[in-house]
This record gives C-alpha cells, sequence and structure tokens, in this order.
C-alpha cells in the first residue's frame, strides 16, 4: 500500500503536475488523520470496556463487603441494647435494693465486660484511585466519605471500650471482688460469645466456690456502680443513634450499587 502511494507521488511529479500532486498530498493526510482518529476511538473504546469490566467486578465485591458491614452493624446493635438493658437494670437496683438477689446483680454487671466496636472490611477504592471508575456520582460520594463515618463512630464507641471497660468496669469489679464470678458469667452466657465467636465454646473457667464477701446492698451503694450503669446507658445509646444512621447509609450504599450491577 506504501509503494502504491509512492508510486502515484513520483508519477505526479514527474508529469509536473504540482497542484493535483498537492490534492493528492492532502489527501493523504487528510486519510492518515482519519487512520489516527479511528485508532485512537478503537483505543477509547478498548479502555471503556474495560474500565466498565472492572467496575462491575468492583461494584460485587462493594456489594458483599457492605452486606458483611450491614450484618456486623446489626450485630453491635444489639449487643450495645444489652448493655443499655443491664445498666437500666442495675439503676433499678439501686433504687429498689431489697428486690435484688447476688446472682442477677452479678449477672448483669457482667454484661458490662463487654465492648462491642463496629470494625469494617476496609478497602483501598480511594487510595488506589479505583473509585474514579464509580460513574454513579451519588453512590461515589458515599463511598468517599464512608471512611470519616466510620471514625465518628468509633471515637463515641472507644469512650466505652477503653475509658470505661478498662479503666472503670474491670478495677471495679476487682475492687468488690466479682472480677472471677463476673468473668464465670460472661464466658458462660451464649449471648455474649455470639458477638466474637462463630461457634460456641467452653467456659475457660470453672465456677468459683468463694462468693464475694460483700453484700449485695454494699455493692449497690458504691457510687461508681450507679456511675458505670449510667454510662453504659448513655454512652451505648449515642453509639446506637451514630449506629443507625451508618445503618441507613450502608442501605442507601447498597441499594445503588444494585442499581448499577448489570443484570446478567
Amino acid at each position: 500500500m506504501i509503494k502504491f502511494f509512492r508510486k502515484i507521488r513520483k508519477r505526479l511529479l514527474t508529469e509536473n503536475k504540482f497542484s493535483k500532486y498537492l490534492l493528492y498530498a492532502i489527501g493523504e493526510i487528510v486519510l492518515v488523520v482519519i487512520g489516527i482518529l479511528i485508532a485512537l476511538q478503537i483505543n477509547t473504546w478498548n479502555e471503556n470496556r474495560k474500565g466498565a469490566i472492572k467496575e462491575q467486578q468492583i461494584l460485587h465485591q462493594l456489594k458483599e463487603d457492605y452486606s458483611l458491614n450491614l450484618l456486623q452493624l446489626e450485630q453491635k446493635i444489639e449487643h450495645r441494647n444489652r448493655i443499655i438493658n443491664a445498666g437500666n437494670k442495675i439503676l433499678h437496683y439501686i433504687d429498689a435494693p431489697e428486690t435484688v438477689t447476688s446472682d442477677s446483680l452479678t449477672a448483669q454487671l457482667s454484661i458490662f465486660i463487654g465492648s462491642p466496636t463496629f470494625k469494617p472490611i476496609q478497602n483501598n477504592l480511594i487510595s488506589s484511585g479505583d473509585i474514579l471508575l464509580i460513574k454513579n456520582k451519588q453512590l461515589n460520594r458515599l463511598l468517599t466519605s464512608w471512611p470519616s463515618d466510620v471514625i465518628l463512630i468509633q471515637g463515641i464507641e472507644n469512650i466505652w471500650s477503653t475509658t470505661m471497660v478498662w479503666e472503670t468496669v474491670i478495677p471495679l469489679l476487682t475492687d468488690i471482688e466479682m472480677m472471677r464470678e463476673s468473668s464465670y458469667v460472661w464466658w458462660n452466657d451464649e449471648q455474649n460469645l455470639q458477638w466474637i465467636l462463630e461457634e460456641k465454646s467452653d467456659s475457660p473457667f470453672q465456677k468459683p466456690i468463694i462468693k464475694s464477701t460483700l453484700k449485695t446492698r454494699e455493692i449497690l451503694e458504691d457510687k461508681r456502680v450507679e456511675g458505670i450503669a449510667t454510662m453504659a446507658v448513655s454512652v451505648n445509646h449515642a453509639s446506637n443513634l451514630q449506629s443507625r444512621t451508618i445503618h441507613k447509609r450502608i442501605r442507601e450504599i447498597l441499594d445503588l450499587i444494585n442499581q448499577e450491577i448489570i443484570k446478567k
């Protein structure tokens, strides 16, 4: 093909047909430009096709990840509700101590050992730049703001899991000689184990023979007990309020993902 065009150019120059040669040269340039544009268009189409395929792969993975995040979040909300209920029961015990047994008090105090924290599956969409492949602007925006949403709820959760449980609850249970009893009860309560284990597990503790020497009324009169119960209700309720906001956000994300996934 190149030799063919070269022969034409040579013949036109030899015959001194410059005007025809000029028109031919312009036509050849136009053909080259058209060829380049077609090649660019094909390349663009091919890149868009690859991007669309990768976007679908990302969407399917996101659907799986956020479905698991939703399930975990619902479990954390349920766990916090249990702590809130325990806190309210203890506050009721403080108001009516004559109705309380040692075992019931131990059962409620043991629930405070739990520290539900939301730890969603993380992805590298933003750092890798793959977030740009998500064409739906609303979905893109929600995915971009997701890390800050998680940081907000984890900040509230840490007030209970770090400040309260490790710095207040455990020292209190140790001081009133109920740490061993409470730990035994906690590990033998299937509702507690479901938050951290996928299957049943034997308790690592033997049943205590000697119980706390303090009487129930003495424990309830300890101002630290009232303070911990109050904070258990307040902090975990605040965490659940934020969790419900995130729960709604995950639902929005999943709805948009389902809209963007191409049905085969």
